[in-house]
């Protein structure tokens, strides 16, 4: 995970706790911006800690279809997961980071080698639960230090819906395969989610740009889209 070049020197909680600098609003997610640049994040967003009806409905017919097949997981505490609040009732925002792991080369290209494996580009290489949680404490502590509140941090570790939110949060938005898809990043964004007893500006959601296209749904070896926008875990190759 590289870091990027922030646009101001990171500051470290330590340095502010003993500084007494404090910030809130627009100029404390600017200040995350830089400190999240610094740990190596490739995006940032906030959204209300918040999830509309909607998105509720859609979780309850997955799993009432039994969509969801072996893990089990996913309808234990369902009515937590369709609501951040829910999982923590005192949560007022919800700050999504992305970081990108796409790879250097086609990686469709190693398909047409017929005697070698191919793994899927998000397992060769580190956990991403572990990578993204050294960033995620690290901003969770300047988070607490630079605004105060309290704060919690997840990385496919609860019941936490962080598509969704990243899409209210303007990282991207739900394609037609259930991914996130970023205008930079595109499919290739591992998610991870602070949840902040403070009030936080929240980002501008992201339109879903699909449109017309289905290239995500024909190229699917099992078939393991219903319609667009419906996943069947059950088809996955990888699910269980």
């Amino acid at each position: 995970m590289p870091p990027a070049t922030p646009a101001a020197p990171p500051l470290r909680p330590d340095i502010a706790r003993r500084s007494g600098e404090t910030f809130a609003g627009a100029a404390l997610v600017e200040r995350l911006r830089v400190e999240a640049a610094a740990l190596g994040f490739d995006a940032l967003g906030i959204a209300p800690a918040a999830l509309p009806g909607e998105t509720r409905a859609r979780l309850a017919a997955f799993l009432a279809a039994g969509r969801q097949g072996d893990m089990t997981w996913m309808a234990t505490g369902a009515e937590r997961r369709g609501d951040p609040r829910a999982l923590w009732p005192e949560a007022r925002s919800a700050v999504l980071l992305g970081v990108s792991y796409a790879p250097d080369t086609d990686p469709l290209a190693a398909l047409a080698r017929r005697r070698q494996g191919t793994i899927s580009v998000y397992a060769a290489r580190r956990d991403y639960h572990d990578v993204l949680k050294t960033g995620l404490r690290a901003l969770t502590r300047a988070l607490v230090a630079l605004g105060g509140g309290d704060a919690k941090l997840f990385v496919d570790t609860a019941p936490l819906m962080e598509k969704p939110l990243a899409q209210r949060a303007g990282l991207g938005w739900q394609g037609k395969h259930t991914n996130l898809v970023s205008r930079r990043h595109g499919s290739w964004l591992f998610l991870g989610a602070i949840l902040t007893t403070l009030d936080l500006p929240a980002d501008a959601p992201h339109a879903d740009r699909c449109g017309a296209c289905t290239r995500c749904l024909d190229i699917c070896p099992t078939a393991a889209f219903p319609a667009p926008y419906q996943l069947d875990a059950r088809r996955c190759l990888d699910a269980y």
